[in-house]
């Protein structure tokens, strides 16, 4: 019965792991499609509008995103 439960926490785990890699990858393109100035091409998919809005609102606020560096130190 242990074996079975740890193989389900697993496969649970692993697909966690996929859903979050799944959803970033989405967001992140509807990013980078809005920063293009592309069109929504996906927007039926929730994750890729909410990116595709996030930047939208990032460019209204005039918010850029900045290298980060460490020259300071």
């Amino acid at each position: 019965m242990y074996n079975n439960i740890a193989e389900i926490d697993r496969e649970i785990a692993a697909l966690r792991e996929q859903r979050d890699y799944e959803i970033a990858y989405w967001f992140y393109m509807g990013e980078s499609d809005r920063s293009y100035g592309l069109a929504p091409q996906y927007s039926e998919n929730p994750w890729y509008t909410l990116g595709w809005h996030d930047r939208d609102y990032q460019l209204l606020i005039g918010f850029n995103l900045q290298p980060v560096t460490f020259d300071h130190f």
